[in-house]
């Protein structure tokens, strides 16, 4: 997907009349429910997702496999986008909107996420990702049985959504809207101030601003090309329920991206480690030198000591010795003609308390992870 802007200055730094940002219940709820009917491509959510299939009546979880296909695209385009400065509608207000909405925009909505789908959508990128999974809807006939029943549709998704929101998402909304609106707040503030190819890749790592800031590229399995002009408006929606992807659709005069908040890539990363250990990990990731490491725990060895005790060649010794005093596992000491080595205690012991320092922020507690 390639996102052109039709000169430079638009892209040279994102400004406030032209970026708008809002938090959205409904989408977020349809987010979540895509999770729940691919649990597997999600392991974050993985726990929660499989207990909420545990606690759903039968009837809602064949309502949400059905439904599924339509949890990415035709739903987030049905749901209505705040005005510029407009305060961030409720679940019911979506809602009431979305169950709202005249035929002609049904249909309206449905012929163009169809044609995105059996015309866009890129086979050859998707390989081997989530998306392969959807390769069905780029074939027309899987859209027929719709083509004639979009209200239908409308109508049985919506039944869908209010029931899981009154079970089980309103609680987990109370629980994700505080860092939705922190995410909000800390982009805003950087827009007057951050250099724009760091902006727009801070928004997600799927979007690359070239050089010359006239065209983002976005990698996501799309074929599709968005023109931005200044009377286009840009909207974002920050989401913990879309990692680890990013949604972008809109027209001319409107372009809605949906992306992965900092919460969710906070809580999702590995759990930061000092440089220090990650050096210290990968010289003793070799079998050579952590046997190496225990013969000198204690004691002391040269290199032609070292390579006799462990039957090894002094080149091989030699080598694995610089690179462990380099990582400062081993200590080199000279006395006279020689040079003795011995295992440096203290970094073994930093390696354990690294370990013992990790901590994971603080996740939501619908993640499970505690229990």
């Amino acid at each position: 997907m390639v996102i052109h802007f039709d000169t430079a200055e638009r892209t040279r730094m994102p400004n406030r009349s032209t970026i708008q940002m809002h938090i959205s219940p409904l989408r977020e709820l349809g987010w979540a429910l895509h999770v729940l009917a691919r649990p597997g491509y999600h392991g974050v959510f993985l726990r929660w997702a499989l207990g909420v299939r545990e606690r759903l009546s039968p009837p809602l979880r064949d309502s949400i496999e059905q439904m599924a296909p339509f949890f990415t695209g035709w739903l987030h385009a049905m749901i209505s986008v705040p005005p510029a400065g407009a305060k961030s509608a409720s679940f019911f207000e979506e809602w009431d909107v979305y169950m709202g909405l005249p035929d002609d925009r049904l249909y309206e909505v449905y012929q163009h996420i169809k044609s995105r789908w059996t015309m866009e959508f890129d086979l050859r990128m998707a390989r081997n990702s989530e998306w392969e999974n959807l390769s069905l809807l780029t074939e027309p006939d899987w859209w027929a049985p719709w083509d004639e029943n979009v209200r239908s549709l409308r109508d049985q998704m919506g039944i869908l959504m209010k029931e899981f929101w009154n079970q089980e998402f309103e609680g987990i909304w109370q629980e994700i809207a505080g860092p939705l609106k922190n995410d909000i707040q800390t982009r805003r503030a950087l827009i007057p101030d951050e250099n724009p190819a760091v902006w727009w890749q801070n928004v997600s790592p799927r979007l690359r601003l070239e050089r010359g800031a006239r065209t983002l590229q976005v990698l996501v399995p799309w074929k599709t090309e968005f023109t931005v002009t200044p009377k286009t408006d840009i909207d974002l929606f920050p989401s913990v329920f879309c990692w680890p992807h990013l949604w972008i659709d809109g027209c001319s005069s409107r372009l809605i991206i949906s992306y992965q908040s900092q919460a969710i890539r906070r809580w999702a990363a590995p759990v930061p480690a000092p440089i220090r250990l990650e050096r210290l990990l990968e010289a003793l990731s070799e079998p050579t030198r952590l046997l190496i490491v225990r013969h000198l725990f204690g004691a002391m060895g040269t290199t032609g000591s070292i390579a006799h005790a462990l039957r090894l060649g002094p080149s091989t010794v030699s080598r694995h010795l610089a690179l462990l005093h380099s990582a400062g596992l081993v200590d080199r000491i000279a006395m006279g003609h020689y040079v003795l080595y011995r295992t440096n205690r203290e970094a073994l012991l930093s390696i354990v308390k690294d370990f013992q320092d990790f901590e994971r922020s603080a996740v939501p507690s619908f993640f499970g992870w505690d229990s």
